[in-house]
């Protein structure tokens, strides 16, 4: 009840003085010279604020609330005493507890988690022979010796034929040669010799063949030029003349392979200046001319590619012509 009162109480006096100081009407001096202070910008908004809070205050303390029922009371019951006399001696049964169940080990299995699949990296590609030697060829010819070493090294474990094996030993015996390890690129040249000879003596049919003649006779100048330059000159001497025959049995300077007629120019010259050491001059100097003859032909049909061998070979059959006619 007294917050009812209460309620009402003050419902009226903020209800009023919000009805006055939001200018909308007046109730003789009420609230009319009542400073707002910070707030007095805003006074119609207070002045409606305090109206509005009044009025729920009046509506909430007008409004009857309704009555609780109150809870029954649960009649008392009549306690009846009965006189039984003496107590009788009852048994008293004393339940034995039940053993305690003994815990049950619920084995644990250990699920392995699944292996994670492993990429597998696909194997790097094989190298064939021939795409190995072309490598070795650039290489050396751009002077990599580093990676030409591993190149050649791969090349000499991929030959699988006599005429792989022939020309591995072959490229050793050059790269051996360029690097100054003579007795490495003798060893080199003479097992290439005996892989090309093995090559003509296991296939009949290939006798007369240019590829096999031409196999021998680039392993047969390597081994003149190792002895040459060792001062072992009739091994040089020997070597180079079968070279000679070899590339000579094919139509020598009428054969259709520019690069056979140039090999064959070349073992001309390495000859001719062997015998010009050994003092044979004329036969020397018949060399030179057979080998000018050849680049002569080569360079009228391809001037960009043999014109620098045609020059070489014209200055040194210049040179010696000079020597024998003085």
């Amino acid at each position: 009840m007294m917050a009812r009162l209460v309620g009402i109480i003050l419902g009226v006096i903020l209800a009023t003085s919000g009805y006055v100081i939001a200018g909308l009407g007046v109730l003789g001096g009420w609230a009319q010279d009542l400073d707002l202070g910070p707030f007095e910008p805003h006074r119609p908004f207070v002045g409606w604020a305090a109206a509005i809070t009044g009025a729920l205050l009046l509506v909430a303390a007008l409004t009857p609330r309704p009555l609780s029922p109150r809870p029954r009371r649960k009649p008392r019951r009549k306690t009846v005493v009965v006189d039984l006399g003496e107590p009788l001696a009852t048994p008293v049964v004393v339940a034995e507890a039940a053993p305690e169940a003994e815990p049950v080990m619920t084995p644990v299995v250990l699920v392995e988690p699944e292996p994670t699949p492993v990429a597998v990296m696909p194997p790097p590609p094989v190298e064939t022979f021939a795409e190995l030697r072309a490598r070795l060829i650039e290489l050396s010819r751009t002077q990599t010796w580093p990676e030409a070493a591993r190149v050649l090294t791969r090349l000499l474990r991929v030959a699988g034929g006599d005429r792989e094996k022939a020309l591995a030993h072959r490229d050793l015996g050059d790269f051996a040669r360029a690097q100054g390890r003579m007795d490495e690129a003798a060893e080199a040249y003479e097992s290439a010799v005996s892989y090309a000879r093995a090559v003509r003596a296991t296939r009949p049919s290939t006798l007369g063949d240019a590829s096999v003649d031409d196999l021998l006779a680039g392993a047969l100048a390597g081994v003149g030029d190792v002895a040459e330059i060792e001062g072992r000159l009739n091994e040089a001497l020997s070597a180079f003349e079968e070279s000679l025959a070899l590339r000579r049995s094919h139509g020598g300077r009428e054969a259709a392979d520019p690069g056979a007629r140039r090999a064959l120019s070349i073992t001309l010259e390495r000859l001719a200046d062997l015998r010009e050491d050994r003092g044979h001059r004329m036969r020397a100097l018949d060399l030179y001319r057979e080998s000018y003859d050849v680049a002569a032909r080569l360079a009228a049909a391809d001037p960009a590619r043999f014109g620098a061998d045609l020059a070489s070979t014209r200055a040194r059959l210049v040179e010696l012509e000079a020597k024998v006619a003085g």
